[in-house]
């Protein structure tokens, strides 16, 4: 759905799943402080707008051998909205939940995943 077509503002979680490049241990989940912000908002049909986020930050995470490794991250995704006029769209973003996705009974795993609540804000 888009964002529009109720009261704003709107929670939005945004799911980051990255490989990373060495497995990690289970137990230590990396640490990931990842940083927001809008690139701009482009119409996409009549009434219809899109929001262009970023997010980039740097993974940090010890590496089942013992050593400290660090995985930039920088990635934009859109989310649409709907609205007579171009909309101007803020965004505040709270403290991000990090793990490692893992099979059960797997002491380590190469999968992260980080969600990160965020509240935008359309006018």
């Amino acid at each position: 759905p888009f964002l529009g077509s109720t009261a704003s503002p709107y929670a939005v979680q945004v799911n980051i799943s990255q490989r990373l490049c060495y497995p990690c241990c289970v137990g230590t989940p990396p640490v990931f402080e990842p940083r927001f912000s809008l690139k701009g908002v482009s119409q996409v049909g009549v009434g219809l707008w899109e929001a262009t986020f970023h997010v980039n930050g740097i993974i940090s995470y010890v590496s089942l051998g013992g050593c400290c490794k660090q995985q930039p991250l920088s990635q934009d995704f859109t989310i649409p909205i709907a609205s007579a006029t171009a909309p101007t769209v803020t965004l505040d973003e709270e403290a991000s939940v990090n793990t490692l996705a893992a099979v059960a009974c797997q002491p380590a795993s190469r999968t992260f995943v980080s969600e990160t609540p965020l509240t935008l804000t359309v006018a």
